[in-house]
């Protein structure tokens, strides 16, 4: 029965019986953190990569910008460079830089 399902999915989505993947749904920039430079770093690291590897990170200002030029060194971005680069590191910095331990842990108290 759940076999079906997901053939019936597959096919509502367009997706041809065998190749019954879920394709995630589409991102929009709301996804990300409100602040000056979300547009421009929404448009820029969704070209490569989804959203989730930047929400789930907490690098601190200087780890965001030497993420830059490795993703360009290693990945084949296009070096960001300028005010551009400021602004989405900036907004990276800012946004989902370290987060500070608040409250107490359940798990350990």
């Amino acid at each position: 029965m759940l076999a079906a399902g997901v053939v019936a999915v597959a096919l509502a989505q367009g997706n041809p019986p065998g190749q019954a993947g879920f394709s995630p749904p589409e991102e929009e920039e709301t996804v990300l953190a409100e602040g000056e430079g979300r547009s421009e770093t929404f448009a820029y690291c969704t070209a490569c990569h989804n959203t989730a590897l930047i929400r789930r990170s907490a690098f601190s200002r200087e780890r965001w910008d030497d993420l830059m030029d490795w993703m360009a060194e290693k990945q084949g971005m296009n070096p960001l460079e300028g005010e551009f680069r400021e602004t989405i590191v900036n907004y990276l910095a800012q946004h989902y830089g370290p987060r500070t331990r608040g409250g107490r842990n359940p798990f350990l108290d």
